[in-house]
């Protein structure tokens, strides 16, 4: 047995779960040490970085430079001398820029020689726009923030007290719409360095390893220093408790499923399969590293139609103040397009405003024939591209075979006709959504399955749905309160803008965001007076955080 395993075992904890890698840098302290110092992990997800062609979802920089100030303020509060941060996917959006429809590729056409040529133009304005280190007044973003704290933190200082800490590791996890830039090195290369600043804190040969055996079983995939491994697609520390992965692999709509005939050794999947990370390995992780339904083809299609309304709208000159104010809100609205979840609830909020422009007397000449025509070409190539299909599951390729058929009789009418019934079809998909999970569900997730519970962990963390939940289970059989063997589900929601719907059915655009702050510090550290001297003091904590601006209420 590994001497690890022993150490492990003789604290009664379990080995590791079938299937399951952990990340163990040389540098950084074991999780299993009892002598390990204090250390504190931060998780986030969906940040959702884009090159703002197609509206822009991430928070604003104030918010950004908040957050990091907390963390480093956390820090010194209680003495941290090992930082992780954990990104949990989603942090960069390759898929919701006009730039796939300027170039005239799609993101499921990985061949063609524009699909990475799009991608690099698309990871640069992501750079430019959230790397770069801001201009006199000019705020930074997310990414420039984050590779300032690695500047900041080891000499920091707060309320008379200076910054212990000696390491901080980031680990970004695959989400579904970052895994295009796993398609093209450069582009992984760019995000290394020009967003994570791996100049800074360079990759370690024990990330390589462990990525290279998590994807391919082969720990010297990225053994040279010009290999980009992907993106791991989870992480989990015992000494913190803590398992963390995108969410994706639970969503029928955002991953594919592999048909066992399709699959080496003939081990296929699908979602109802649940966690399976050594049958995921031998598919190479395909079912979250290649194109979707949700992701790929909706987000890309509706990108598309922002990018084709915009060029229509800015056609119409010789406009009356009036109609200048409407064309104003309209541009407005394609601006935040992006940021309604689910896609179709997109659509369904532009072909109600198309809805309010016909019943306008002084609506701009044009406009409204701009933007339906847009959203006819633009809803008519989604419904007959052969990809939406092929991807889609087998609930919703029905739906869209009828469909099929219903818009081709529908074409020869009026476009209200056409429309009115893309809309009713819009919300059919909503409904298809999946919701919150049942706590039937929960009890699959990976880190409350025996194995997991046994190896340590108690907090199952993801993002992904944009709906930030939390949820308490628990075990029979297992001693809650003796044991410390409480069991949380947390999901951390999206940290970016919004659109909310107000009173009296108005909208606004509201910032959201959530962090979870897990500590685990040495017995002699804040320790409750009944609490034994000799045991590791473990506390997690979210902060949730809700923003408005004038910036938010002029877009």
């Amino acid at each position: 047995m590994d001497p690890k395993e022993q150490n492990a075992e003789a604290n009664g904890r379990g080995a590791l779960p079938p299937g399951f890698l952990s990340l163990q840098e040389t540098s950084f302290s074991d999780p299993d040490d009892e002598g390990r110092p204090d250390r504190m992990c931060v998780c986030f997800s969906d940040i959702h970085c884009t090159d703002g062609t197609a509206g822009n979802q991430s928070g604003e920089a104030v918010v950004w430079e908040s957050l990091f100030n907390r963390i480093k303020e956390a820090c010194v509060q209680h003495d941290i001398k090992e930082l992780y941060l954990i990104l949990g996917g989603d942090v960069v959006d390759m898929i919701r820029s006009a730039q796939w429809t300027i170039n005239g590729v799609y993101p499921w056409e990985r061949s063609r020689p524009e699909f990475s040529v799009t991608l690099r133009n698309i990871m640069q304005g992501i750079i430019d726009k959230h790397a770069i280190k801001p201009g006199h007044h000019e705020p930074g973003g997310f990414f420039y923030w984050l590779q300032q704290l690695y500047t900041d933190l080891p000499h920091c200082r707060c309320k008379g007290k200076t910054s212990q800490v000696t390491h901080i590791q980031t680990v970004v996890l695959l989400g579904n719409h970052d895994k295009e830039i796993l398609a093209d090195a450069e582009t992984l290369r760019l995000f290394y360095t020009r967003c994570l600043g791996q100049q800074v804190y360079p990759m370690s040969a024990e990330y390589r390893r462990w990525v290279g055996e998590m994807y391919f079983a082969d720990k010297d995939r990225y053994r040279d220093a010009d290999a980009m491994p992907w993106l791991p697609f989870y992480w989990g520390d015992r000494g913190f408790r803590l398992f963390v992965t995108h969410g994706q692999w639970r969503d029928a709509d955002n991953c594919r499923r592999i048909p066992p005939q399709a699959a080496k050794a003939n081990r296929g999947w699908k979602v109802s399969d649940g966690w399976r990370p050594m049958t995921w390995r031998s598919l190479n992780y395909s079912p979250f590293t290649g194109p979707c339904f949700g992701d790929t083809v909706a987000a890309g299609a509706l990108s598309g139609f922002i990018y084709r309304a915009k060029q229509g709208l800015h056609q119409i000159q010789d406009l009356t103040p009036e109609e200048a104010q409407i064309m104003r809100r309209l541009e407005r609205i394609l601006d935040e397009l992006d940021l309604y979840r689910p896609t179709c609830a997109a659509f369904t909020r532009v072909i109600e405003e198309t809805w309010r422009l016909r019943a306008m007397e002084s609506s701009p000449q044009g406009a409204r024939e701009a933007v339906e025509k847009a959203l006819r070409d633009s809803l008519y190539q989604w419904l007959f591209w052969d990809f939406t299909l092929e991807s889609a599951r087998p609930a919703v390729r029905a739906l869209l075979k009828a469909a099929r058929l219903l818009v081709r009789i529908l074409r020869p009418f009026d476009v209200r006709v056409e429309l009115g019934f893309m809309y009713c079809l819009m919300r059919v998909l909503a409904l298809l959504q999946d919701d919150a999970p049942t706590y039937r569900e929960m009890r699959r997730f990976p880190a409350f399955l025996q194995d997991y519970r046994d190896y340590g962990f108690r907090l199952h963390c993801e993002g992904h749905t944009h709906f930030p939940l939390q949820e308490e289970l628990y075990f029979r059989g297992e001693k809650k309160r003796a044991s410390g063997k409480i069991y949380s589900y947390i999901n951390f929601g999206a940290w970016r803008d919004q659109i909310v719907t107000a009173l009296k059915r108005k909208y606004r655009r509201r910032g959201v965001g959530r962090a979870l702050y897990v500590l685990d510090l040495t017995p002699d550290n804040g320790g409750a007076p009944d609490m034994p001297r000799n045991e590791r003091r473990f506390s997690c904590w979210v902060e949730d955080t809700l923003s408005w601006s004038d910036d938010m209420d002029r877009l």
